[in-house]
């Protein structure tokens, strides 16, 4: 029995560019052999569950999605080489601050994460977009890569940090300038206007907006970082009684430090225009730098074992996954999905039948969902296509009633300017006309 584990590809000089595939490729190289389980690069889109990671059982047909799931499911399988401590051996107060960090960091620290690589524009356009685009095949990272930054700004909105987006920062300065206009407001030359946040001239002017919120960022990122601070993450194992006694510092189990290098080590490593969360980390959190940097070389060396990735050419279901038909298929869903009136209601039509799907077709207790019917998603292509081709000629026909058929009115429209003469200035003007 060989697992597939399907995960975001490798970024940054990582196995993986999201932080719970990143944590489920470095709990697999330490509990299971490279003969027991394949890396298939993937992404949401070629996934039944639409999220990653994935974990896929050939021998039941099943899928588990999402890090806490996967590791469950695998101490329930027990493949032949799997190989983890039993945490029911140990104390309840290492699990019980197991579970409070993990907590932690997929609700801290993950919008720090989401803040620092995905809201800020500068750090998307240059370093998180570019990365995307060489791990999804053509033409996905025209559509995926948005769809991932809109869902990480929302789960960062809490912050209050949407100024670090200055893209829709100036759409939202654009849709006011033409509400004004229309509204027929007094327009003041763009010259004279200030810029956002600030004016456009001086020291004020010329900062970016991360270091206009700095003092808040290093705040909220203080509030993590001296939690995950109290953790002596690359402490050896100690024997039984040593745990029970309660000395030292706080021990966590093996996937709550899988969990925290892949967050940490998102925030360290990537090189970005505007690296506020690493200066943080590296000026102030010494022993979280070494952490990442010395679980890194344990886990993934450079000159030690090589991570089981499936050959693309030789694996039938990598081939399947990324054949021309499937990836066409995949970017019409991603398409589908914001038009603004149908993308709504397909979505959650689309949800409905995956949900229906997996009802009828799951033999486990726990949500799995069952390998997509080839016949079935030929068809839902078919669908898909043909109302983006619909769609696609009824506005065509829109345009072209309007400009060449004058449904609102004639295509041209002509004002002459009156002819003034004498006569219209009144009984003076009208004598004047009669000597003329």
């Amino acid at each position: 029995m060989t697992l597939e584990l399907h995960v975001w590809g490798p970024a940054f000089g990582l196995p993986s560019i999201d932080a719970e595939c990143l944590a489920t490729v470095t709990y697999f190289a330490q509990t299971l052999s490279a003969a027991d389980y394949l890396l298939v690069q993937s992404s949401p889109s070629a996934i039944p569950s639409h999220h990653l990671p994935a974990l896929f059982n050939p021998s039941t047909a099943t899928w588990i999605s999402g890090f806490d799931p996967i590791v469950t499911y695998l101490s329930t399988l027990q493949p032949p080489s799997y190989h983890h401590p039993d945490v029911t051996t140990l104390p309840p107060r290492i699990y019980a601050d197991s579970q409070a960090y993990k907590a932690l960091l997929t609700s801290s620290a993950a919008p720090l994460l989401a803040l620092s690589l995905y809201v800020s524009s500068a750090n998307y356009s240059e370093t998180t977009r570019p990365a995307y685009s060489a791990i999804l095949p053509f033409p996905l990272p025209w559509a995926e890569p948005l769809a991932v930054r809109a869902a990480m700004a929302a789960r960062a909105a809490h912050l209050g940090m949407s100024s670090l987006d200055t893209d829709a920062e100036m759409e939202r300065l654009e849709k006011e300038e033409r509400e004004r206009v229309a509204a027929g407001w007094v327009q003041i030359p763009k010259a004279l206007r200030k810029a956002v946040g600030g004016q456009t001239s001086g020291v004020k002017g010329q900062l970016s907006p991360e270091m206009k919120r700095r003092i808040k960022l290093e705040g909220l990122a203080a509030e993590v970082f001296d939690v995950l601070g109290e953790v002596d993450f690359l402490e050896e194992e100690d024997g039984e009684e040593e745990l029970q006694e309660g000395g030292g510092r706080i021990k966590v189990t093996l996937e709550t430090k899988c969990l925290a290098f892949a967050y940490l080590a998102l925030m360290l490593l990537p090189e970005v225009p505007r690296p506020w969360l690493k200066e943080v980390l590296q000026r102030k959190y010494a022993g979280l730098c070494k952490f990442v940097v010395e679980y890194r070389r344990k886990t993934f060396p450079e000159s030690g074992k090589v991570l089981p990735w499936a050959d693309k050419e030789s694996d039938p279901a990598v081939s399947a996954s990324d054949s021309a038909l499937s990836i066409v298929g995949r970017f019409v869903r991603a398409v589908l999905d914001d038009i603004p009136v149908l993308g709504p209601e397909w979505s959650r039509w689309w949800a409905l039948r995956q949900k229906r799907v997996a009802e009828e077709n799951s033999t486990e207790t726990q949500l799995v969902v069952r390998r997509s019917v080839g016949e079935s998603e030929r068809n839902l292509l078919l669908a898909g296509a043909g109302l983006t081709l619909l769609a696609v000629n009824v506005v065509g026909l829109g345009i072209y009633w309007y400009r060449y058929r004058g449904l609102l009115g004639a295509p041209l429209q002509t004002w002459q300017k009156p002819l003034v003469g004498l006569g219209s200035f009144g009984a003076a003007g009208a004598m004047f006309a009669s000597l003329a």
